[in-house]
């Protein structure tokens, strides 16, 4: 398994390294605010895309703006097997004079060559005044922070035209659990869903610049419009509740705001709730003009006709099909059935109707296919029109006739009426022993097993996946606990790192090297005590080590036993050992026992 897992690392990192050779690497700088006050702190950032290998930043000379913290992360993600790098580094700064500065263009040395970042200009305004927040953070809104976006085609349009809206989500900070609270549901339209990956996480996500400020933007919504009147319309509210990070370093600046890419400062900062309402949007809807074409019946867009005969030569009562199809981009579903009339000689059945919708690209297009079935009931030749669509062109804003060509029939003979079945003689039930399934009047019984269904392989198939999946939660709330909590993942990881340094120290024991020994011995114990207890300082003294075992509980006994040991290991580490083999065992055994005692759980 070892082997295993230093195969696939060495793979890993040598997809790593030819990534970053032919990733093309991007250097550019942004801030979190375009507009800060005198004395406000805000975040200049400087993110390098294709690599990590950041190996120094020069800041250019920064007139009227104080330095007051720096941070970093980096990134690395795979994505349909291409891996992308990126590392982040954010500079807190505060302003300290009025007026337009420029942040100049800061050098950075990435992988041995050297690159420059665009400057950055900011607004620094007067000092803004400090006003007591009593409201609670989850009943404010942050409208510069988080917010939607709505994206729009055309705002001017016909009726049944197709209009597209995209919603897009704004966020400068780590947000999560975001709800749909209330649906758009315009009215006046047809609307076509455009559907997306379930999930916000799963999207995949873009940066924009606003007005110099750096957001992630997603897409929660996509949907075509069709409206079915004329008039002044509206798209209908849409409203997302989400879960955002405030930091405490922001809440200290005397107002409230969400870091840009929180990520790297979310352990600062606790979680609000957000109401995020995208703006209703007007639609001017103009009706379609006058005079419409005969046989129009609402179509739009921009369509072509194809019209086929699968036989034009047949004998009367053998059925014929006549199939017209429309390809093109619109309202596809919207189009009624091509009406086809043909001479009283031949029986027409309802037509079928076929659809196929395509939404790609966010446009509506496809096919409708309508096949009429008809059946002559006379010889002779026949004449069948041209069949016309007719429909709007928004773009050209005018109407259009499509007509297929004409079909001549030529049916042979007179349609004759179906020959009769003839009945069958009526015959008594004859009893036959070779039959397929036959009646059998000697059989034995014979003993049925139990049904699947009522086994307990049945209800174990069931039972296993849930044992799997409860083993699998408990093991990712356990790995959430240990990431987040730190004296728990000590604690955790006490114990197996004090055996692999009792194993070192047994290994020198059976090499007599005592010095070594007892060195080892004395790391193993004061280093478990500081996972165990959470504790970094390990430099106490006797009677402080005594306190803290005593403050935990360790029984009197235990106590004794691990002083005596650390004062002989810290003794014999630098005085000639004059143990026996036996006491260097019983020191050994010591050890393990007092590490096992306190790896117990308290009672």
């Amino acid at each position: 398994m070892r082997i295993l897992c230093s195969i696939m690392s060495v793979v890993f990192f040598i997809a790593l390294s030819f990534s970053a050779v032919a990733q093309e690497i991007s250097v550019r700088a942004s801030v979190t605010e375009a507009t800060v006050p005198v004395g406000e702190p805000f975040e200049y950032i400087i993110e390098v895309q294709g690599s990590v290998g950041v190996e120094s930043i020069q800041l250019g000379r920064l007139s009227g703006v104080e330095k007051r913290g720096e941070s970093q992360s980096t990134s690395v993600s795979i994505v349909n097997g291409k891996i992308s790098q990126s590392r982040v580094i954010a500079y807190t700064l505060v302003a300290s004079t009025e007026g337009k500065l420029t942040i100049p263009a800061a050098t950075v040395k990435v992988d041995g060559k050297t690159y420059q970042t665009n400057a950055v200009e900011i607004t620094v305004t007067k000092a803004a005044a400090r006003a007591q927040n009593n409201g609670s953070p989850g009943s404010n809104t942050y409208p510069d922070l988080v917010f939607i976006k709505p994206v729009v085609s055309k705002t001017k349009l016909y009726v049944g035209e197709a209009t597209t809206v995209i919603y897009k989500l704004y966020e400068r900070a780590d947000v999560t659990n975001v709800v749909v609270e209330k649906d758009a549901k315009p009215e006046g339209f047809w609307v076509e869903e455009i559907d997306l990956q379930q999930g916000r996480s799963s999207v995949p996500h873009t940066t924009e610049f606003l007005n110099g400020v750096l957001y992630r933007v997603y897409t929660v919504k996509k949907m075509i419009l069709f409206p079915t009147r004329a008039g002044t319309l509206t798209n209908g509210a849409y409203k997302l509740n989400c879960d955002a990070l405030l930091t405490k370093i922001k809440q200290q600046r005397g107002r409230t705001l969400l870091e840009d890419f929180d990520s790297f400062f979310g352990s600062l900062g606790k979680k609000v709730k957000i109401d995020v309402v995208a703006p209703e949007i007007k639609f001017e809807v103009m009706p379609l003009p006058e005079p419409k074409p005969e046989g129009f019946t609402g179509a739009v867009g921009k369509f072509a006709l194809n019209a086929t005969l699968d036989k034009t030569k047949v004998k009367a009562g053998q059925p014929i099909a006549f199939t017209f199809t429309i390809t093109g981009e619109g309202n596809i579903r919207s189009i009624t059935p091509i009406p086809l009339t043909l001479p009283s000689e031949f029986e027409t059945y309802e037509p079928k109707v076929q659809e196929n919708i395509s939404r790609q690209g966010g446009i509506i297009s496809g096919t409708k296919t309508i096949e009429y079935v008809a059946i002559p009931r006379a010889g002779g030749k026949f004449d069948v029109g041209s069949v016309s669509f007719s429909f709007f062109d928004p773009e050209k804003g005018e109407y259009k006739t499509l007509s297929s060509p004409r079909f001549e029939i030529e049916v042979e003979g007179e349609a004759g009426l179906t020959a009769a079945v003839p009945m069958a003689e009526r015959q008594a039930v004859t009893k036959m022993g070779s039959d397929i399934r036959f009646i059998k009047t000697n059989a034995d019984l014979k003993y049925r097993p139990t049904p699947v269904y009522q086994s307990i392989w049945f209800y174990s198939s069931f039972l296993v996946p849930l044992l799997a999946l409860l083993f699998v939660w408990m093991r990712k709330q356990r790995q959430e606990k240990m990431e987040h909590d730190v004296a728990f993942a000590r604690a955790y990881r006490a114990s197996p790192e004090a055996k692999k340094q009792l194993k070192t120290a047994s290994d020198l024991l059976k090499q007599n090297k005592q010095k070594e020994f007892f060195a080892e011995i004395e790391h193993a114990i004061l280093k478990f005590i500081g996972n165990k207890f959470n504790t970094d300082d390990l430099a106490l003294t006797k009677d402080e080590l005594r306190s803290l075992l005593q403050e935990k509980g360790v029984a009197p006994t235990i106590t004794e036993k691990c002083l005596r040991i650390l004062e002989k290991s810290e003794y014999y580490r630098y005085a000639p050992a004059s143990e026996t083999k036996d006491d260097l065992n019983a020191i050994f055994s010591d050890a393990e026992m007092i590490i096992s005692e306190l790896s117990k759980p308290k009672k």
